[in-house]
Order: C-alpha cells, then structure tokens, then sequence
C-alpha cells in the first residue's frame, strides 16, 4: 500500500499508528545510550517526574493509572537507581519523588530521542506540513470535551 493510499486509512488508526511508531523509535534512541531497559510507562512516569510531578498520586492521576501501578514503576525506578522517594515531612504517607543525576541523564536522552524523532518527520514531509500536522493536532487534543468523552485518559495538560 502506498503513502497515498495509507493517507485514506482511518484518522484513529493512523495517529495510533504514529504514536506507536514514535514510541518505538523514542525506546530504540534510548537503547543505543543504555537505557534500552525502560519501558514506555516508565519513561513517561520520568519524563513526568522531570517536569515537576513529585508524587505518586499526581503521576496517576496524569497517567489515568492507579497509585499501586505507579508505585510499582517508581519502585523499579528507584532500584535502578534513577529515582529518589523520600518521606513528605508533613505527611509521612507521602514520598517526595526526585530524579537521580542518572536519571536527570535518562530524561535529557529522551528529550534528544524525542528531538531526533521529531527531524525525521520534518525530513519525511516538511517543517510547514509538520507545523500543520502540530497545530491540527492541538486544537483537538485541547478542544472541550463532548458529553460521550470517556473519563478514561492521559493528561498532558
């Protein structure tokens, strides 16, 4: 089947399509610096962590996940030596979540893998054509919800 002929295909099977192919070429970038071992939930939980999400109770709420998932990830996190959990001092039921240098180091090579995968879309159609594609994308990702939304979702806002 052509690029052409694909271009007909299903809206929702092509942007599932793409955020799989995204998410594959992300995970191989990450594999050639050695963190090959990350999985995609655990690399959006850094990735979240990174941007100042401290909890496990925030990260679930972001990821439509529950807190026993995301502790389970962050306790693998934290194994790995990529995560630091300390006691809220308010609340010891609370862990403040903190990245290591390594993982400080993991984030910043997925933001690179994230860069080098988004210059091979602006190879593959254009820079115009992306910025298109980006800003299509946003009007709906952001529109208001309509009564039959789901509530089951990621939250990237």
């Amino acid at each position: 089947m052509s690029p052409v002929d694909r271009a007909e295909q299903d809206l929702g099977m092509l942007l599932a399509a793409c955020c799989e192919r995204i998410v594959r070429n992300l995970l191989g970038e990450l594999s050639t610096v050695g963190y090959g071992h990350l999985t995609p939930s655990q690399s959006l939980t850094m990735l979240f962590i990174g941007d100042g999400l401290d909890t496990v109770t925030q990260l679930a709420d972001r990821l439509g996940m529950t807190t026993q998932a995301i502790s389970k990830i962050c306790a693998t996190l934290h194994a790995g030596g990529l995560l630091e959990r300390q006691a809220a001092v308010a609340d010891g039921r609370v862990r403040h979540l903190q990245l290591t240098a390594e993982g400080r180091r993991a984030v910043d090579a997925m933001r690179t893998a994230g860069v080098a995968v988004e210059q091979a879309w602006v190879d593959l159609v254009g820079a115009d054509t992306l910025g298109v594609v980006r800003t299509a994308l946003a009007a709906f990702a952001f529109a208001p919800e309509t009564a039959t939304t789901s509530p089951v979702h990621i939250r990237f806002a």
